[in-house]
């Protein structure tokens, strides 16, 4: 007798979910860059985030926007969400392949 194993869809994973969360603040991102619709943020002169955006990394190698705010955030998103989702895409395939 077969069994059927209780599979759930790729898009169910939580992989998936992170990777979409990091491709919707891209997309919110670049229309916010696009249209000139910023957040007010307070100054950050003399703080830790603002040293953070003052950095050479932020300044020479990471300007993805010509905004800082939207660097140092596309920075936490990349960490927070795009790294587990890449993770887990890979252990979906690896698994799927075993099985």
């Amino acid at each position: 007798m077969v069994t059927k194993q209780n599979s759930r869809p790729f898009w169910r994973e939580s992989w998936v979910s992170s990777i979409g969360v990091f491709i919707l603040s891209q997309l919110i991102f670049i229309t916010l860059e696009a249209t000139g619709w910023m957040p007010n943020y307070r100054d950050m002169d003399g703080k830790l985030l603002g040293n953070i955006m003052e950095a050479a990394f932020f300044k020479e190698w990471f300007t993805y926007y010509e905004t800082p705010h939207l660097n140092l955030l596309t920075l936490f998103f990349g960490i927070a969400f795009l790294i587990p989702g890449i993770i887990g895409a890979i252990r979906y395939v690896i698994r799927k392949q075993k099985d």
